[in-house]
């Protein structure tokens, strides 16, 4: 009886571990959940405030404050401050097609009219001279240039939060055009958002990271409030801290995000 019983507990324990393994996600689907839990924040509208503090390799600094307005398949970042570069819009339309490039397009109030950024040397220029770029703020599907693979399951100290993420190597493909040939990205297991990413370029160099460091709550949801973007081949760095996010009261309508309407845009009726 004892065996029976025995032999019948190792069946169930085998079962349950095969049930766990074969419903073990792919780094795909884990993309895939990422991109629907950002769409699902987006749904309805967001209206945000959002600071950039700079730090350079020489030992200098800036700071930039920005209104950001976003809903699916569109961005729109308002400069407010420093008053040198005030009422610069950076304007994002997400690809509709599976391998299509996002469209993006920069307005600045001494020209008049909105460039759109077409060329790799215009789409990977500094992000108000932040170590971000403006095609890492309007960045493309990255299951069309990378395979990725799950490496496993790690834990991870955020701020005074121990979060467990999944762990995800992407390798760029033989034909892909980027510059950061490998990641590594670490991705939240229950809310699906990213709490920290490796760069390396084509040395196996670490050149890049980006790290949640601190994490805060938006309807229920885990969100990060404070980031750090680091470039280690310069020493620069940006921390980007959240300051305001909230619904406006309606949807903002897509005619907002139009590029021939940034030059009439009101930052006050959103209260930037």
């Amino acid at each position: 009886m004892h065996k029976k019983a025995l032999s019948l507990g190792f069946t169930m324990a085998a079962v349950a571990l095969f049930g766990v393994l074969g419903a073990a996600l792919t780094a795909d689907e884990i993309f895939d959940r990422m991109d629907a839990e950002a769409d699902l924040l987006a749904e309805g509208s967001m209206v945000s405030k959002i600071q950039f503090d700079n730090s350079y390799g020489d030992g200098t600094t800036a700071s930039n404050l920005f209104g950001s307005l976003g809903k699916p398949n569109f961005s729109l970042i308002y400069f407010i401050e420093p008053a040198d570069v005030q009422g610069t819009i950076f304007l994002t339309h997400e690809a509709q097609e599976a391998d299509g490039d996002n469209r993006l397009w920069l307005y600045l109030p001494i020209l008049g009219i909105p460039k759109e950024l077409v060329s790799e040397e215009e789409r990977g220029g500094s992000f108000a001279g932040s170590s971000l770029s403006y095609e890492d703020l309007g960045e493309n599907d990255r299951s069309e240039d990378y395979d990725s693979v799950v490496l496993g399951e790690e834990e991870l100290m955020v701020g005074e939060l121990t979060r467990t993420a999944y762990k995800v190597e992407s390798t760029a493909k033989a034909d892909a055009d980027v510059d950061t040939l490998r990641t590594i990205i670490w991705v939240d297991t229950e809310f699906f958002i990213m709490l920290k990413m490796e760069g390396y370029n084509d040395l196996g160099n670490l050149e890049s990271t980006m790290q949640v460091m601190e994490l805060g709550e938006f309807e229920g949801k885990l969100s990060a409030n404070v980031m750090l973007a680091e470039n280690v081949t310069d020493g620069s760095s940006t921390s980007i801290t959240i300051l305001d996010q909230h619904r406006p009261d309606a949807e903002i309508a897509d005619e907002v995000f139009a590029p021939e309407n940034l030059t009439a845009f009101d930052p006050a009726a959103w209260g930037f």
